[in-house]
């Protein structure tokens, strides 16, 4: 069994936001959610050759999978010992049972303001949680780029998250994806997601943006496949946080390809119903 720091876990491909440069490329047409039983299928399969740390529930926004909860459940029950952290936008967070989220165990919630406007609906959202225990530890931590408040209670643990700048991870030529052909050691330097491998639609892939990539435009021409079970998976682990050359498709720090997700032009809003 391979350790690995954190596994992110990709639920649902549409969002129901769409920010600028998202690595999930949510600003492109993304639809739908992963069926269930094939997520169920999934976590069968590497939960008997990885043992992670963390498994973050991704997407998209997986609060628009109507399974959340099983699929959280389902986690515990197949990694045990793992971290369960939920990373959401937190506009759908009330959709479902707050005393849920508490059921879990060792679980948490990491919510990302995307538009300094919208923070209060945010603010709202996390509110209804915090009612439903009392003792709550508040630290704040971060800087200018990424503040940082936390909730810590005995059961579950909520982050909210203000980030300002996103690398965007590829560059638009005649409105098709192309990479920036950069050195994959400086790409690697200003990385959004530098040492987080995700398991996506069955296969494992160093990051996000390039499973996201990968899917939606086909790029065969970044020489990644992902990994399959059978693969040498001690020489993908090895390579968690380390550059690689599909690095060299995003940006390095002289091309500023960083995008401000505070500015609300940067965030279009898909759904207008936030009550």
């Amino acid at each position: 069994m391979l350790i690995v720091p954190r596994l992110d876990l990709m639920i649902a491909y549409s969002c129901n936001i769409s920010c600028a440069g998202c690595i999930s490329l949510s600003d492109f047409k993304r639809n739908g959610i992963a069926p269930y039983d094939d997520i169920k299928s999934w976590i069968d399969i590497w939960s008997t050759k990885l043992q992670p740390q963390v498994v973050a529930i991704f997407g998209g926004e997986p609060c628009l999978h109507p399974g959340l909860i099983e699929i959280c459940l389902y986690v515990r029950q197949q990694w045990p010992t793992c971290k369960i952290r939920l990373i959401t936008n937190g506009y759908l967070l009330d959709n479902f049972d707050s005393d849920a989220f508490f059921n879990i165990k060792n679980f948490e919630i990491q919510v990302s303001v995307h538009r300094k406007d919208h923070e209060s609906i945010i603010n709202d959202k996390i509110k209804k949680i915090l009612l439903h225990r009392k003792s709550w530890k508040v630290n704040q931590i971060g800087g200018e780029h990424h503040k940082q408040i936390e909730w810590v209670n005995e059961d579950l643990t909520i982050y909210k998250s203000i980030f300002k700048d996103f690398v965007i991870p590829y560059r638009l030529d005649n409105k098709t994806i192309v990479g920036w052909n950069s050195d994959p050691a400086e790409s690697h330097k200003i990385c959004g997601s530098p040492s987080t491998p995700i398991l996506f639609k069955g296969k494992l892939y160093k990051c996000p943006p390039v499973a996201n990539i990968i899917d939606i435009a086909k790029h065969a021409h970044m020489n990644y496949t992902g990994y399959d079970v059978n693969d040498d998976l001690s020489l993908f682990v090895d390579n968690i946080g380390k550059p690689e050359s599909v690095c060299s498709f995003c940006p390095e720090q002289q091309h500023n390809n960083v995008i401000n997700h505070l500015d609300i032009a940067n965030v279009q809003i898909k759904q207008k119903n936030f009550s």
